[in-house]
């Protein structure tokens, strides 16, 4: 009778320590999920804000440190870019002006190439997941100070 009750709380004590293990992983896995749809959420935002000011700019051009000019309806000059502490901002009026927007925190690299009529990005995260996208340019001109 010891016996058996020492085999039945044995195997309860297997079955609780796997069921445990399993769980666990699971966890971990929902938890990579959540991080990697929540990092793909916050991209995909980041480039809808890019349209959005390249949509509503009147000229844009690519400086070759990675750095999207765009020249507003409002006359000024308006700068995407990677900052100093690797976010991605948008500065008004001045490349460094002193309270830009962020529009994405916390990447590796921003990359920004032009081809013809089509502006390329690329933005890398910490974690090393690159993300691509293509954007017309329709209104690109040559104009002074959009160096």
């Amino acid at each position: 009778m010891l016996i058996e009750l020492m085999l039945v709380i044995s195997l309860i004590g297997i079955i609780t320590s796997v069921q445990a293990v399993v769980m666990g992983r699971y966890m971990k896995i929902h938890r990579q999920e959540i991080n990697s749809s929540r990092e793909s959420f916050y991209i995909n935002e980041a480039f809808m804000i890019i349209q959005h000011e390249i949509d509503d700019g009147r000229y844009i051009k690519i400086k070759g440190d990675n750095v999207i000019v765009i020249r507003s309806n409002k006359g000024r000059f308006d700068y995407i870019r990677k900052d100093k502490d690797s976010d991605i901002i948008i500065s008004y009026g001045s490349e460094y002006f002193s309270t830009p927007n962020n529009i994405l925190k916390n990447i590796k690299n921003f990359n920004v190439k032009k081809d013809k009529h089509v502006m390329y990005i690329s933005i890398e995260t910490k974690k090393g997941n690159v993300y691509k996208r293509c954007f017309p340019i329709e209104r690109e001109k040559e104009q002074e100070g959009l160096s």
